[in-house]
């Protein structure tokens, strides 16, 4: 298992230079530190991996709250009412530890020609910056890690950083292609692909594909669709590409961390009823055969209380129905249905998981669907399209660990084997929900369709929400509360309430 805390002491160092300012990025310099001169480039890489981490797991504590997979447990004012959020943590994550430590990888690899390295530099911050602009809108990006040279860095406009994104992902995907020619390269470090090039050629193509994939309403469906199918061409294969990072009992899989309040019973979320209602052969989606009586991933992903850790490793019997309920958001209802600390997602050694193949696949099923003309409420599809649809939830099962017999029974289902010129895209976006279970993404896609019901069926706002926000969906997230104080005056200039829509969402 690899450790993904080998240099904590060097992550300490590394966040405290490269900041703006203590003020801004809320760190304090160690009196203890080293300068970042004195240390090695294979010592920077699974820091900025894990800060690259921890960040995306910050956001989806927050993000699945919305997207509702998850509902708090708490009857407050808080984001699964839609009330003003700032994503701090997530925030602090980013500008004091992602980048800063992406900075130093990308000085240090420039200064060795250290091609893989600044490769993976590239790829570490296009996915950084990517994430926080969707989240966002206008953020600091380019005065971002200048230090004591600007304590107050201007806000790039989302469609710039956009153009960089992409050509980030470019970039790296060259560098990967070129020999490495340092005496420097990435190995045990890279806590992702083990310094594999063709890993990491794959990660960014896929990455790509996601980031066109959001610009749809920009480019046009068949535009984007081209764009996105040509990037997926080259990107993830198989379940093995997955970009993820391995924990182990040492080093905890923080949702397993924040699960630990079961024991006590101190709880933070359950599991949402929008997710259950996706899964659980009801009204919403029911299935066709006696052979299926609910998704055989759910007692694999969430927390009844019902199976024993064996039963959960063979595969429960999907054939037993179960009354898995979950609790409404916007509520703080009770709900015995909980994300757990014995499931796929949630067990000590959990990976954390940042994008898939069975994602990618469902990016190619829907980048069909908008090639052979598509819409929310148009039925029918390509050959290619389909394909991509089934492959994708095989895929999901099979990394999940869903037993043979129980996921061919649910691919033969009449109500998932549709066939090409059945399917809708409320079908294709269901199972890519499912996928993408606590992954910040899924708010993504529900912006990008506007929250419609014929793309997401039975989506309704949570119950309680903002008044401010009049009956809307938020649409993305309001700048850190440390930026209102530290940098006041490019804060005030570009804040945008919560239901304001970014500038790929208009």
């Amino acid at each position: 298992m690899k450790n993904i805390l080998k240099i904590a002491s060097v992550l300490t160092l590394v966040i405290s230079i490269y900041s703006c300012s203590d003020s801004y990025y809320d760190t304090n310099l160690p009196s203890n530190s080293v300068s970042t001169e004195s240390v090695a480039i294979n010592n920077i890489l699974p820091s900025a991996i894990q800060a690259t981490m921890s960040a995306q797991y910050s956001a989806a504590t927050s993000l699945a709250q919305v997207d509702q997979h998850i509902a708090s447990a708490f009857n407050d004012q808080n984001i699964d009412k839609h009330y003003q959020n700032s994503l701090d943590e997530y925030w602090r994550l980013v500008y004091s530890k992602a980048l800063p430590n992406i900075k130093i990888l990308e000085d240090k690899a420039n200064s060795t020609n250290s091609s893989h390295y600044l490769a993976i530099a590239k790829v570490l911050k296009a996915i950084n910056i990517g994430l926080t602009t969707d989240l966002h809108g206008d953020v600091p990006y380019t005065e971002a890690t200048l230090a004591a040279t600007n304590f107050y860095p201007k806000y790039d406009a989302q469609q710039l950083i956009y153009t960089d994104v992409i050509k980030l992902l470019d970039d790296a995907i060259v560098l990967f292609s070129t020999a490495n020619t340092s005496i420097y390269s990435p190995g045990a470090d890279d806590l992702i692909y083990s310094g594999k090039a063709a890993s990491w050629t794959k990660a960014a193509y896929t990455f790509k594909a996601r980031f066109q994939l959001h610009l749809m309403k920009v480019n046009g469906g068949t535009m984007t669709a081209t764009a996105v199918l040509a990037s997926l061409s080259k990107g993830f294969t198989a379940n093995s590409d997955d970009f993820q990072l391995k924990y182990n009992s040492v080093n905890t899989n923080p949702w397993y961390q924040s699960q630990l309040g079961l024991s006590t019973g101190n709880l933070t979320f359950y599991i949402s009823n929008h997710f259950i209602s996706y899964m659980n052969g009801g009204t919403v989606f029911p299935f066709a055969s006696s052979l299926v009586k609910m998704d055989p991933r759910m007692p694999l992903l969430v927390d009844l209380n019902t199976y024993s850790s064996a039963s959960i490793t063979a595969g429960p019997d999907p054939t037993v129905v179960t009354n898995y309920i979950g609790s409404t958001n916007g509520t703080g209802g009770t709900s015995k249905t909980k994300i757990g600390t014995q499931f796929f997602y949630s067990k000590i050694d959990s990976p954390l998981v940042y994008l898939t193949y069975a994602e990618a696949k469902f990016i190619e099923a829907e980048a069909q669907f908008l090639l052979a003309g598509g819409s929310p409420t148009s039925t029918g599809t390509n050959a290619a399209s389909y394909s991509a649809y089934l492959t994708g939830i095989a895929a999901n099962m099979d990394k999940i660990g869903v037993i043979a017999t129980n996921k061919n029974n649910y691919l033969a289902d009449a109500s998932i084997a549709k066939g090409n010129t059945a399917i809708q895209l409320k079908d294709i976006m269901r199972q890519k929900f499912i996928a993408l279970f606590l992954n910040p993404e899924a708010f993504t896609d529900y912006r990008r369709y506007d929250f419609s019901t014929n793309a997401f069926k039975n989506l309704t706002i949570p119950a309680n929400t903002d008044p401010l926000n009049g009956g809307k969906w938020i649409r993305r997230f309001v700048y850190s509360n440390n930026e209102r104080s530290a940098n006041t005056a490019n804060y005030n200039l570009n804040f945008k309430s919560m239901i304001t829509p970014v500038w790929w969402d208009k």
